[in-house]
């Protein structure tokens, strides 16, 4: 099974982040945000040994719905094709609703209290 570098999994997730956006516009700041997500999530890979092809995937599939999310809030909020801070509010807002009725998680981006040991 080949391992990943933290260097590939950055590039690999950031890539995946962009697709995902497609031609929405991201201020700045909401960059920053998701990848910071992304560092995170690097992170928990490496510590839990989940750095393989498999675990890529699993990790972009669950961007992808990170991003779709961010999305769906920005439609809400009315700046539907723009993805801000407002949105990253709503989004963490919504993550810990569903968080807190149900098992939802999107490894390893979400959620967040599991990362620091």
């Amino acid at each position: 099974m080949e391992c990943l570098s933290e260097k590939m999994l950055a590039k690999e997730l950031w890539g995946t982040a962009l697709q995902a956006i497609g031609t929405t516009e991201i201020d700045p700041a909401c960059e920053n945000f998701l990848r910071g997500w992304i560092a995170i999530g690097i992170q928990r890979m490496v510590r839990q040994d989940r750095i393989s092809a498999t675990d890529l995937t699993l990790a972009q599939v669950n961007l992808r719905r990170l991003v779709e999310l961010m999305k769906i809030e920005a439609s809400y909020l009315s700046t539907r094709g723009r993805l801000d801070t407002s949105t990253i509010k709503a989004t963490k807002k919504r993550l810990r609703m569903r968080a807190a009725l149900t098992a939802f998680e999107l490894w390893p981006l979400w959620p967040h209290n599991f990362v620091v040991s």
